[in-house]
């Protein structure tokens, strides 16, 4: 266990913390749980940039062969393993249909390792609503959400789908209760949250706290809220032992306490797995641990004997076969910047505008999901910055319009609180005066915007569908599919020849 040099845990009043001791045995009324978050189809070892070098690191056959150590050690009955949320998108092992899904192939690798439930996230509706419906209907693990109502009836918004669950040790009852990110009819198309009545989480989980208490000895929310929000819910709502979050991708290296309440998470894609060891005595924690371990690489020759590493040799083969020839180049490293623009949102906006003939081209932050590394280039490598089905689209969009969106976003890059968007074909300056931004110029090419004139912008569905969040508020007009997605157009581009990240900035704040 790689936490032996980690300091203590410090819990408030009486209860100490300590790291889990290395081979010391469970006593009575002793559970472990490890827990992992944001996957995003994620099964081979990532690169972890927070480690010396960015070592690939993690993927699933490093996690079964952590649980099933743990599950020697201290008894498979004693041990649970729970997930986040946000299996779905970032590689193509969640484009494939697997047993009746988009996604079917992580549930494949998740009940081979043996989770016990999971949380859905907002992207398990990326696929449609449709598809996370027969998602959650073939899964073999409890899947939960307390607050996806169903807009006309008492249940949960997709049969099958779970508000809590209990799940029973040698000596325990842990009760799990499921949280969706209320943010997800901003992350969600109209489609889907029209079969959605999203509730508030507080009450929810209150309300499941609540239901579960007298038949429960230790209450868990398996939350996909966020690491903040994940605080405020702790804050709001006695009664919960533990939160084991997602959705912020926190590498979390020490769990947070608020009201009695331990908070842990565990990064993302697969490279980390936490663990906390927890003693109950009387319906209450008498004892905790908890460290974030980082994984190891497994190697070739590791792979093998067991059902996680077939599945991670048939889908990588699989993958490989498809996706893995080299198509391209790349001049230089294209990295991302959710906060300002970078040299990739430059160039995907660049692809888009030029594709469809637009005057401008922009794209959210947020949905560019991986940087480019200079050098040979695979599809693959393209599908983790694009991994999502949007199509590329063009709307018009008035001249005022734009100016609008464009204080919007210089706000967002001077104060960081939302994801910058990425624009093409304009130059815009701004700067900040009294703490507010306001427009010095803009142009799109040589002219300076007209407020009454129509300009055509390229894009994607998503951020279309997401104008009141993304645009300030505007009315797109004549939407217009292109048939495409967006990694088939920047696949194109990378096929034509060598790519070359941008560098002339666009949007200009002035001292």
């Amino acid at each position: 266990m790689v936490v032996d040099n980690a300091a203590p845990i410090q819990a408030s009043g009486e209860l100490e913390s300590e790291v889990v001791a290395e081979y010391e045995p469970l006593g009575a009324n002793e559970v472990v749980i490890l827990h992992t978050n944001d996957l995003h189809g994620h099964f081979l070892p990532e690169r972890a940039p927070w480690l010396e070098n960015s070592p690939s690191i993690g993927g699933f056959v490093a996690i079964d062969n952590y649980v099933s150590e743990r599950e020697e050690r201290f008894g498979e009955s004693n041990v649970l393993l729970l997930d986040g949320g946000d299996i779905l998108t970032g590689t193509p092992l969640t484009d494939m249909v697997v047993r009746g899904s988009q996604g079917g192939a992580m549930l494949e690798f998740m009940e081979a390792v043996g989770y016990d439930a999971w949380v859905v996230g907002n992207h398990e509706f990326d696929k449609g609503f449709e598809n996370i419906s027969k998602l959650v209907l073939d899964s073999r693990i409890p899947v939960l959400s307390s607050n996806l109502n169903h807009p006309e009836t008492d249940g949960t918004a997709i049969e099958g789908l779970l508000r809590s669950v209990i799940l029973t040790t040698d000596s325990l009852r842990v009760g799990v209760i499921g949280a969706t990110t209320m943010g997800l009819g901003h992350l969600a198309s109209a489609d889907t949250m029209s079969n959605i009545a999203l509730a508030e989480v507080t009450e929810t989980v209150s309300d499941e706290v609540a239901l579960l208490d007298e038949s429960t000895d230790l209450i868990v929310v398996l939350s996909h809220i966020g690491l903040d929000a994940d605080k405020m819910l702790a804050e709001a709502v006695p009664g919960i032992d533990l939160i084991v979050g997602g959705h912020s991708h926190t590498h979390l290296d020490e769990p947070v306490e608020v009201n009695e309440t331990w908070i842990v998470q565990a990064g993302s894609y697969g490279r980390s797995i936490g663990e906390v060891r927890v003693t109950v005595e009387s319906d209450r924690i008498v004892a905790f641990s908890g460290a974030l371990n980082d994984l190891p690489e497994m190697r070739g020759d590791e792979i093998v004997d067991s059902e996680v590493g077939r599945l991670t040799n048939q889908y990588r083969e699989a993958i490989e076969s498809e996706y893995g020839q080299v198509v391209g180049e790349a001049a230089g490293d294209f990295n991302r910047n959710y906060n300002h623009e970078s040299s990739l949102g430059m160039w995907v906006t660049d692809v888009l505008r030029e594709e469809l003939g637009a005057d401008l081209g922009l794209y959210n932050a947020g949905g560019i999901r991986s940087d480019i590394v200079g050098g040979p280039l695979t599809p693959n490598d393209i599908f983790n910055v694009f991994p999502f089905s949007n199509q590329v689209v063009t709307f018009e969009i008035t001249g005022a319009e734009l100016m609008a969106m464009f204080v919007q976003n210089a706000h967002a890059e001077a104060f960081e609180d939302r994801g910058a968007l990425q624009i093409s074909g304009a130059n815009v300056v701004w700067r900040l005066r009294m703490e507010s931004p306001e427009i010095v110029s803009a142009f799109i090419g040589d002219d300076a915007i007209e407020a009454d004139r129509l300009y055509t912008v390229a894009t994607n569905s998503y951020l279309h569908d997401q104008a009141e969040r993304y645009l300030a508020g505007a009315n797109p007009t004549n939407m217009t599919p292109s048939g495409r997605t967006v990694f088939e157009v920047a696949l194109e581009r990378v096929r034509e020849g060598i790519i070359t990240p941008p560098t002339a900035s666009r949007f200009v704040q002035e001292d």
